[in-house]
């Protein structure tokens, strides 16, 4: 997920253009990544250690990270934990940038440090948001968020990962007291709380797109074929979130889902909304939690 959102931001600061970054997508799943470039990234090994362990290997046919313990520079267990993380997409993604020449490794670490710093993020947040971890990487944007609504988003954003698009990502979220939108899906929850789960976008791209990579392009071909699934969608996703939260001893239950075709407007004291990018279209979750609401 990370690496989506990292990869627009290098595009909006004119690092990368949209060319560049297709490139580079493209290269990301071929890569493997190099131990070198997890090892910078992680902070266990400066850039020159890095460079001086690869001139080495260019004369020794030997394997980095037999090098770098020998140097001194890495510990057994630290090797050990870099090749654990040598799946990891963002790192993919930025060995790519790198072997393309787009940006050097030192641009790209400055980038990084840059985003940081204008998010206001922790050390700590950036781990965990370069773990490209879901579930790690929900809580630092929507962290003022109380758990119920912090689990619906992981779990929405989860099923989205692992049923449509896997390169799924999202932005930052606002909270407001009136939304505009194009079409709508909802669907209510009631119980010990009471949750307005809503997915909003326009038809004709985001919504529609997303519902073919749920229900196939076999079960959507008709705008109502659309709403349909994706309130069936939000059914499974809330269903998700009742066996959850019954585990904390917590009961809730849902009304049917419905829909809305028609440009509108929801209204409440404060309603979450947590843009979603699916496959490139950006749609919106809307939450809703223990508050009044119109639509």
């Amino acid at each position: 997920m990370f690496d989506r959102i990292f990869a627009n931001y290098l595009v909006s600061e004119g690092k990368l253009d949209e060319k560049q970054l297709a490139e580079a997508f493209t290269s990301q799943a071929e890569k493997r990544v190099r131990l070198g470039v997890i090892a910078v990234s992680e902070k266990m090994m400066t850039i020159e250690q890095v460079e001086e362990v690869n001139q080495l290997q260019a004369i020794y046919d030997r394997r980095f990270g037999d090098i770098a313990i020998e140097k001194g520079y890495l510990t057994d267990e630290q090797v050990g934990r870099l090749l654990v993380l040598q799946g990891n997409s963002f790192l993919a993604f930025m060995q790519s940038v790198i072997d393309k020449g787009f940006l050097t490794m030192n641009e790209f670490d400055d980038a990084l440090s840059a985003y940081q710093l204008e998010n206001g993020f922790t050390l700590a947040n950036m781990e965990d948001l370069k773990s490209c971890d879901i579930d790690r990487v929900i809580p630092i944007f929507i962290y003022d968020q109380p758990d119920i609504i912090k689990s619906l988003a992981g779990i929405m954003v989860r099923t989205i990962a692992r049923l449509i698009d896997y390169h799924v990502y999202i932005k930052r979220p606002t909270v407001s007291d009136v939304v505009k939108f194009d079409a709508l899906c909802a669907q209510p929850i009631f119980g010990q709380h009471k949750v307005l789960t809503a997915i909003s976008g326009t038809i004709k791209d985001a919504l529609f797109d997303m519902a073919v990579g749920f229900a196939g392009c076999e079960n959507v071909a008709e705008d109502e074929d659309c709403l349909d699934a994706l309130c069936e969608l939000i059914n499974c996703v809330n269903g998700l979130l009742a066996t959850e939260m019954s585990g904390k001893d917590i009961d809730i239950d849902m009304d049917a889902p419905f829909s809305v075709s028609e440009p509108g407007t929801i209204e409440s004291e404060a309603i979450l909304t947590l843009p979603i990018v699916v496959y490139g279209n950006e749609l919106k979750l809307h939450l809703i939690l223990d508050k009044a609401y119109s639509i």
